[in-house]
């Protein structure tokens, strides 16, 4: 069994594990979250314990173990908790913690940064490009890989800076994950922002540095790897955006997506004829419709 205790928060996850004989109890080791990938990301920030995700019947979520249904069968299961590495951004304006990536890019999509690239304080380039990320291998099949980047296994002691539509051609770098990462000289027309795993926000100033912060710990099931998803680029973005940031408008998801409205409405009929994306009626205006995962 892959664990036999763990605490929730959950109501609905609580009688699901007693259900099937798993002790809730405050102090446990494993920190059970009911949700979506962004439920599990948060946990992976702010919780010490291992996090093991599980997802709502029918949620596809890539770092959930289970899906609540699979409970009933834990003794059939095996598992293995993985070290996640947690990255930190310092700007003079704050820091936020992501698990995922750190993503530099200005507020308004569509606009230009110009920055320099030090690595334990050498010089490595300059760019001009949308943004860049400074992702971990836990993020590498998300954000960092619809922009280029490579997949990375989850035990490798690495990160990646990969730089997002460069106008220099700038290409992914693969670095220790002991690396000191500073984003210098930062302008562009728009204010930037330094993201953490498409949540936490803190304005970046002249410059960002970014370093590892320790360590989540992820229970996985084995031969269940988080793996990228075959889909475009842009629909990677798109999905990722509704996963969480969602539910959106498509005129948000083009404005997040630095994409054309006509572009994301094409993205989100190939999502829907997947089954992966649904649409209702915004209940603040009915004419629009509001996206979200399936």
């Amino acid at each position: 069994m892959c664990f036999s205790e763990a605490y929730t928060e959950s109501p609905v996850l609580r009688e699901w594990l007693e259900r099937f004989g798993i002790r809730v109890r405050g102090d446990a080791e494993v920190y059970a979250v009911y949700g979506r990938d962004r439920d599990v990301l948060r946990a992976l920030r702010e919780v010490d314990r291992v996090v093991v995700g599980v997802s709502p019947p029918g949620v596809d979520a890539r770092l959930a173990a289970f899906e609540l249904r699979e409970l009933s069968n834990l003794g059939g299961v095996e598992c293995e908790v993985v070290e996640v590495l947690r990255l930190s951004a310092e700007t003079p304006h704050g820091s936020v913690v992501g698990v995922n990536e750190i993503a530099v890019f200005p507020e308004r999509p569509a606009t230009f940064l110009r920055y320099s690239l030090y690595v334990d304080g050498v010089f490595r380039f300059n760019d001009l490009s949308d943004g860049v990320l400074v992702a971990t291998p836990l993020g590498s099949t998300a954000y960092a890989y619809s922009a280029g980047g490579p997949v990375v296994d989850l035990r490798a002691p690495v990160l990646e800076v990969v730089p997002v539509s460069s106008a220099m051609a700038r290409r992914a770098l693969v670095l220790p994950q002991s690396a000191l990462v500073e984003i210098r000289d930062v302008v562009s027309r728009e204010s930037v922002a330094v993201i953490a795993d498409g949540a936490a926000q803190v304005r970046a100033g002249s410059y960002v540095a970014v370093r590892g912060a320790g360590r989540g710990r992820l229970m996985m099931r084995v031969g269940r790897a988080p793996a990228a998803l075959r889909l475009t680029p842009t629909a990677q973005l798109v999905r990722k955006l509704l996963a969480e940031r969602g539910p959106l408008t498509v005129y948000e998801i083009a404005e997040l997506a630095g994409i054309s409205t006509r572009s994301a409405r094409a993205v989100l009929k190939k999502l829907r004829e997947a089954g992966a994306v649904k649409a209702l009626p915004d209940p603040t205006n009915p004419k629009r419709k509001l996206y979200f995962l399936t």
